[in-house]
């Protein structure tokens, strides 16, 4: 079956002219209403806006007295732009250029005017075709198009509109409109300020009263360091560990808005600290409009906010601690004067460890040291001059007029900042020469003139003895220490040398033809030029040198004397000067260095004076001490008689406690003890009492011989009879005793027997006594020698005084 399609006729139905009149003047006036609508709508979000985002500022700025974040006042404006735009284009540009359909009208005024009875809206369709199914529905249709077109011709568009809701928004607009007039008349510039805040998104755009700036007050010299500008605000580095104190500044001069700035009573500071926690202090104006806060021992980085009348930071003062500047190594290369001889000897390279260092004066050494952190300058203090440089230049300033000669140094700092390099000199300020004795001077002084020719090209820098080298600090971080590193450079002179001799086997009163042995050292800090013998005779004044018997070695830093030749001992001899009774000699030992700043140092010993005298006069002031020593030779042996005699009484006491054991007396054991205690201290003390008389013994023999007395057979007799036997004695002998009494006293201490001891103690005291009481013979029959020899010379005197008196007699008798 095919398919068959009807197409339907259609017809239209053309308005009338008052209905169609009537249509246009309603869609015209609708879209005026509704633009007007939408503009007093728009308005009023505007000033509204106005009024919201100025309070919401206002409120912060009384809180915070800062402004709005740029961000916050950025998002601000987006949201502000975007729902603006979406306000205009909805309820102005829309209504405005749409398009009204008449069908939309047609209903609008059916629903406003019901004597249309829906003829308006019948007729409004019909003009867009009907079926045309008969001249009955055109007729209807006719007729219903002149019953609408007789009630538009009767009807208003205007009271289609009810423009009280419009009034309301015109009155809304105008007191707005009013509130920013008076706004602007009563706060002159908050528009401009609200347009610079959220329009333009300026950092600063309230006018404040007071205002502030900002300086660290830096160590040393009390610097005004100002903050550098930061990614998070304005920054400042600190040194770790020191005082910050924060200088805040009301600046002279008007504000913005042409009136003085407002000094606050008191400013307000809070610190903020890594872990978040917060200190508020509030600080007071000085006298000067100045607020001063100090953070003292800054260790941790801080972030500082102030806040002082309507002023406050915009943006945080941020202090970062950094390490300050520091020394960590110091090196001196030393170059040390040629006569110390230390170029070659001692290391130049001299790592210094504290805060001083000792150096040989004129040494001239480079300073090298090393710092903690890059450097930008350095400042290098000493007390005649300034030296400050940074890595490509070097400058120096002498202090107290002072005259400094000076070349071209060269930078102080390495390419790095890390190492300063400088050259200096160690010397005096004023070289004491000293009043030297004429005879002193063994060697001649070297030439001070080519001493003084080299240092003159020497280009250090003189640094005076014990004066130190202060190091002033400024690093890359614009830190400056605060204390500065110091260095003490002492020099050390060239001490003259020690001299530390005696004589030996010699006493005070010789013979003319004595030898004076000298032992001991001579000593200098460097080395040794020359030494020997000065001496004068009675009242010379001018010292006469004679040299050392052997050869003395030059440059050596210690000298014995007698070294060089052992058999041969260091003597002066007195037989050459053929001096007489009566006259006196004074031997000194003297000795020179090799100092060349400025000339050689000599020392002079102390002067020993002797006085000659006879053989006779010799041998009787030596018999006297020998009578002495005889007396104490007496006393030893009595002493050692006693200790026998003690201990052969305290024999039968040990054999008493013994029969008796257990039951003996406590008496009798600690008599045993007290004993045996007390006879060994007598017994160390007799044998030091022994040998000092021994070796007095010896002294005499020694200046028997050293001055020759005849017969030189009577001194090697007194040293083989009597010195060599009490040396003998005091040593095994008296070491046997004394151990067999300590023996005894451990045992009675013990409780152990103690008889048998108490017996060997008392056989070897017995048998030192008897050794003691032979050289005791012997000494008494050289005591008899001795006072033969004094009466003889009794007896000559006696002689050559009567002769001489007779020789008078015959000149007087003679009559002469």
């Amino acid at each position: 079956m095919s398919d068959i399609s009807f197409k339907k006729e259609t017809t239209s139905i053309e308005l009338p002219s008052a209905v169609r009149l009537l249509i246009a003047a309603l869609r015209s006036k609708v879209r005026l209403y509704s633009v007007l609508a939408g503009l007093l709508q728009v308005l009023i979000a505007a000033v509204a806006v106005f009024w919201l985002t100025s309070g919401i500022d206002s409120g912060w700025f009384a809180l915070q007295k800062l402004e709005l974040p740029v961000g916050l006042r950025s998002i601000l404006l987006a949201v502000i732009i975007g729902g603006g735009t979406w306000l205009i284009l909805r309820h102005v540009l829309v209504p405005m250029f749409s398009r009204i359909r008449d069908t939309d009208v047609a209903l609008l005024l059916e629903r406003h005017f019901p004597q249309f009875q829906d003829r308006l809206i019948t007729i409004v369709e019909g003009t867009h075709g009907y079926p045309a199914t008969g001249s009955v529905v055109s007729s209807m249709l006719q007729r219903t198009a002149d019953q609408a077109n007789s009630v538009a011709g009767n009807v208003q568009a205007d009271d289609v509109f009810d423009f009280g809701p419009l009034m309301k928004r015109g009155v809304v607009s105008g007191m707005l409109l009013l509130s920013l007039v008076g706004c602007s008349v009563v706060r002159p510039g908050a528009l401009e300020r609200w347009w610079k805040a959220f329009v333009l998104c300026e950092e600063t755009y309230h006018l404040r009263t007071t205002t502030l700036d900002f300086f660290v007050i830096a160590q040393p010299a009390d610097r005004r360091v100002e903050f550098r500008s930061d990614a998070d605000g304005r920054l400042h580095l600190h040194p770790r560990g020191s005082d910050l104190e924060l200088e805040m500044v009301v600046p002279k001069g008007d504000s913005p808005a042409g009136k003085p700035w407002v000094i606050p009573e008191r400013a307000r500071v809070d610190v903020i600290r890594r872990d978040g926690t917060t200190s508020r202090t509030y600080v007071s104006a000085t006298a000067d409009n100045r607020f001063r806060f100090i953070l003292t021992r800054l260790q941790e980085p801080v972030t500082i906010e102030i806040l002082a009348g309507d002023y406050r930071t915009p943006q945080p003062l941020n202090i970062r601690t950094v390490t300050p500047p520091d020394i960590d190594t110091i090196e001196l290369d030393c170059k040390y004067p040629d006569y110390t001889g230390w170029n070659q000897q001692m290391e130049t390279l001299i790592s210094v460890q504290g805060s001083e260092v000792a150096l040989p004066l004129e040494t001239e050494f480079r300073l090298r040291a090393n710092s903690n952190k890059p450097l930008q300058s350095i400042r290098i203090v000493a007390d005649s001059f300034e030296l400050a440089g940074d890595r490509s230049s070097c400058t120096i300033t002498p202090r107290d007029d002072q005259q400094i000669a000076f070349q071209d140094h060269g930078p102080l700092l390495s390419s790095d900042g890390m190492m300063v390099e400088a050259l200096f000199r160690v010397t005096t300020s004023t070289r004491s020469e000293g009043p030297a004795d004429e005879g002193a001077n063994i060697d001649p002084p070297p030439d001070e003139d080519s001493a003084e020719g080299e240092d003159s090209e020497s280009t250090a820098l003189p640094i005076s003895s014990n004066s130190s080298l202060r190091f002033f600090l400024h690093d890359e971080d614009d830190v400056t220490s605060a204390t500065p590193e110091s260095l003490r450079v002492r020099g050390i002179p060239d001490k003259p040398p020690v001299i530390a001799t005696r004589t030996m086997g010699i006493g005070n009163s010789i013979t003319r033809r004595a030898v004076i042995p000298m032992t001991g050292t001579i000593q200098d800090d460097y080395g040794l030029q020359s030494a020997g013998f000065q001496f004068l005779v009675d009242d010379e004044t001018e010292w006469r040198p004679r040299p050392f018997r052997n050869v003395f070695p030059t440059g050596t830093a210690a000298y014995r004397l007698g070294e060089g030749d052992k058999s041969r001992p260091e003597q002066f001899s007195v037989q050459p000067l053929d001096l007489t009774e009566g006259q006196t000699l004074a031997v000194a030992v003297v000795a020179a260095d090799g100092c060349t700043i400025p000339k050689p140092n000599t020392t002079r010993a102390e002067p020993i004076v002797f006085r000659i005298v006879s053989n006779e006069e010799l041998l009787a002031l030596l018999y006297s001490r020998e009578i002495n020593l005889r007396r104490r030779f007496e006393e030893v042996v009595q002493e050692l008689q006693r200790v026998k005699d003690d201990l052969q009484f305290h024999e039968d006491v040990a054999r008493r406690v013994e029969g008796d054991g257990a039951n003996s007396e406590s008496e009798d054991r600690i008599g045993l003890t007290t004993c045996a205690t007390r006879c060994g201290n007598s017994l160390r003390r007799q044998s030091n009492e022994l040998t000092a008389v021994a070796e007095s013994f010896e002294e005499i023999v020694a200046q028997l011989i050293n001055n020759a007395i005849p017969p030189q057979q009577l001194a090697e007799a007194m040293r083989t009879s009597i010195v060599q036997p009490l040396l003998a004695v005091t040593g095994e002998p008296m070491d046997t005793a004394d151990r067999a009494v300590s023996e005894f006293r451990v045992a009675a201490t013990s409780g152990k027997a103690a008889s048998e001891l108490v017996a060997v103690s008392i056989r070897e005291v017995s048998f030192v006594i008897a050794e003691l009481r032979g050289i005791l013979e012997n000494v008494r029959d050289m005591a008899e020698f001795h006072e033969a020899l004094r009466d003889l010379k009794d007896i000559l005197e006696e002689q050559q005084r009567i002769l001489n008196e007779t020789k008078r007699e015959q000149i007087n008798n003679l009559g002469f």
